[in-house]
């Protein structure tokens, strides 16, 4: 195993001479000696914990902010987006599966010297390509937590943000020093109700809702995201409840992004072979919006007219965008409305 790619973790605690706790994850994996946790990102070295991912960055592309998604947050922007392998979630129909299901210690075996990133080379990498942030995604960032610790410092040295697209299932701890090194924006999925998220990724929602509003407490810009799977999370009853859980503990102009499921990975072990139907992801947009939301959008669709932003106090079109990025922008220095100066909740725009 290249040493470059292990560093201790941070945050542990021993338990007995050969084993301990990780405190990254909400999973809290008690790992002995020689095993790894629940992620297949964090091993016990005699006695010790340690990531076996820093600066293993197998998925790098640039990719416009809105990809993420993140619609309010530097409109029109480009991100430098990195990913790793593994997951502390264990849903079946995950796209990315080929990095999330993949275990690090046995894809390790095949990474050249030269498929190491540093926090440095990847902000010389963002400079270069001009862009203006740097996105941690594809599989859950959280498991480069100390990796990203670095990047984020080096970023905020060099003019650039920082943003996350996660699963939310960090400790608070964790949180706490994402956000002290440079995190400005997360994409926080929230995957469904209580039962849902427990039977088909083994966690609890109430540890992502905390976050949530934890982060947004800390000034971090929030949007959320939920995947609408027909059968599992696409109930009007769970749809109405997260919209209102957002609109209650986050705020009525906190976006909200919900996108159509198509099969992937195991999903058609589970009879899940077609893409959510239209209708119910109209149905679960109009939900959101009389709940009282402003920003609500739908995604994954190749025509959409659930894609732009309207102002909530004149109803005239404010950002209009066409497939993955932004067509036009009607907002002033400030990000109000051009029209009728209502402010847009926009962190910073860009025009491409």
């Amino acid at each position: 195993m290249n040493s470059e790619f292990v560093k201790k973790a941070k945050y542990q605690r021993q338990i007995d001479e050969s084993t301990s706790q990780c405190l990254t994850c909400e999973r809290k994996c008690t790992i002995p000696n020689g095993k790894s946790g629940f992620c297949q990102t964090r091993i016990n070295k005699e006695g010790e914990i340690y990531t076996i991912v820093y600066g293993l960055i197998p998925a790098l592309s640039i990719n416009p902010i809105e990809k993420k998604p993140f619609y309010h947050f530097h409109p029109g922007s480009k991100a430098l987006t990195i990913g790793t392998y593994g997951c502390n979630f264990s849903c079946f129909w995950c796209q990315n599966h080929h990095l999330s299901k993949t275990s690090p210690s046995k894809a390790i075996q095949f990474v050249t010297f030269d498929e190491f990133f540093s926090p440095k080379k990847l902000i010389e990498i963002a400079l270069k390509r001009k862009c203006k942030g740097t996105s941690i995604s594809f599989n859950e960032p959280t498991l480069l937590f100390e990796y990203s610790l670095e990047v984020f410092k080096l970023a905020k040295q060099n003019g650039l943000y920082n943003t996350y697209v996660t699963n939310g299932y960090m400790t608070e701890e964790v949180l706490r020093d994402l956000v002290d090194a440079g995190l400005d924006a997360m994409n926080i999925d929230i995957k469904g109700d209580s039962d849902m998220v427990q039977q088909y990724c083994g966690t609890d929602v109430e540890k992502v809702w905390r976050n949530a509003s934890l982060a947004k407490d800390l000034g971090v810009h929030i949007e959320i995201t939920t995947l609408l799977i027909q059968g599992l999370n696409s109930k009007e009853e769970i749809v109405k409840k997260i919209a209102e859980r957002i609109f209650n503990e986050l705020g009525e102009l906190t976006p909200y992004h919900i996108s159509r499921f198509f099969p992937h990975y195991k999903s058609s072990n589970y009879g899940l072979s077609e893409p959510t139907p239209l209708e119910l992801l109209n149905n679960a947009h109009d939900i959101a919006r009389d709940v009282g939301l402003k920003y609500v959008y739908l995604g994954n669709l190749h025509s959409n007219d659930y894609d732009h932003t309207y102002c909530p106090q004149c109803y005239k079109l404010v950002i209009k965008r066409k497939m993955l990025g932004i067509q036009d922008l009607y907002l002033d220095s400030y990000g109000n409305c051009k029209f009728c100066g209502f402010p847009i909740s926009i962190i910073k725009s860009f025009q491409n």
